[in-house]
């Protein structure tokens, strides 16, 4: 298995010149002529790059992080991706701020539209780890790839929920691959990769844990899944910047509906998902920031039937054929 394509190469060099986000390179991915001839004669190459290849100190240096990404991805028996590949998801593709590289070890979902975003709190009620090893288990055990972002709660209990029930599971890390955060989540992570599942990152190697990327890393989780189910969330949760961007994606949001015991204690990490339940349509937009029709997307799961009913509802493809929606 190859380290990385030729096409792919030359979008990981753009990406080490100075001034060159992804959202150029996504300008670039877009151009029909990339990939088919030189860089140079690109005919509509986006200006931070022009600048930046006028530098030929600047595309020395580039070159030469780029060749110790290869190098390193090369060691670690990871590739690196693009959306110019065959292989990269499908479903992380079509969303409109997708990673333009992506470094991947392991094995990514055998059928990429089978993939649950599972996420919440890192401090789950009992109710809460309770059902987020139960919807785990269903849609693990029926062949679903599970995808969660390895932090402690929720994330770690469903990446071992699918490791459990023979399933395969992709972490989506906010680091580079050299890296665990948290690290008493290390042999998760090996386990994770013995069992056929996937880590995955846009970071480069040496990128250590840094707050914004894990900002990123949610729309990524996000972007590789057929739905995203909330379990658990205060308020101002990290795990509603995926709840969003499942919405924005045009994708559903489901949640499992709170037990009124831990209602009647006033559980303060359940007070998202309350008003996701419970609240005004006002209430859900502002928590959600989106417009008032992404609310029909919202799918309140009040026992173990609406399991099977939100599985059969993203086979049938119908979530996936809407365009994604406008946010606030």
């Amino acid at each position: 298995m190859s380290t990385i394509r030729e096409v792919t190469r030359q979008l990981l060099t753009l990406s080490g010149l100075p001034g060159v986000g992804p959202a150029t390179l996504n300008l670039v991915l877009e151009q029909p002529e990339f990939g088919k001839t030189d860089l140079l004669e690109l005919p509509r190459m986006p200006v931070p790059v022009q600048r930046a290849l006028s530098d030929p100190d600047a595309c020395e240096r580039a070159e030469a992080r780029a060749s110790a990404a290869i190098s390193a991805a090369r060691t670690d028996g990871a590739r690196i991706l693009s959306p110019a590949d065959v292989d990269y998801p499908q479903l992380l593709r079509a969303t409109p701020d997708r990673p333009p590289i992506l470094y991947v070890k392991g094995n990514l979902a055998p059928v990429c539209e089978r993939a649950l975003c599972v996420i919440g709190t890192r401090e789950p009620t009992r109710h809460g780890t309770i059902i987020a090893q139960r919807i785990t288990s269903h849609f693990a055990g029926r062949g679903w790839s599970i995808v969660s972002g390895l932090a402690l709660g929720v994330d770690g209990i469903a990446h071992r929920a699918a490791v459990e029930a023979g399933g395969h599971t992709v972490a989506v890390l906010a680091h580079g691959l050299d890296t665990v955060a948290p690290k008493s989540h290390a042999p998760l992570a090996r386990e994770i990769l013995s069992t056929g599942g996937a880590l995955v990152t846009e970071y480069p190697y040496g990128t250590r844990p840094y707050g914004p990327n894990f900002v990123k890393r949610d729309r990524i989780q996000a972007g590789l899944a057929s739905a995203v189910v909330l379990i658990q969330t205060d308020i101002r949760g990290g795990s509603l910047h995926a709840s969003r961007a499942a919405l924005e994606y045009g994708r559903i949001l489901a949640y499992p509906v709170p037990t009124e015991v831990d209602v009647a204690s006033q559980e303060p990490k359940i007070q998202g998902v309350l008003v996701l339940d419970r609240g005004s349509p006002a209430e859900r937009s502002s928590l959600l920031r989106c417009t008032p029709d992404a609310l029909s997307r919202l799918r309140p799961l009040h026992s173990r039937d609406d399991y099977a009913v939100l599985e059969q509802e993203l086979l049938s493809g119908s979530s996936s054929d809407l365009e994604p929606l406008r946010l606030l």
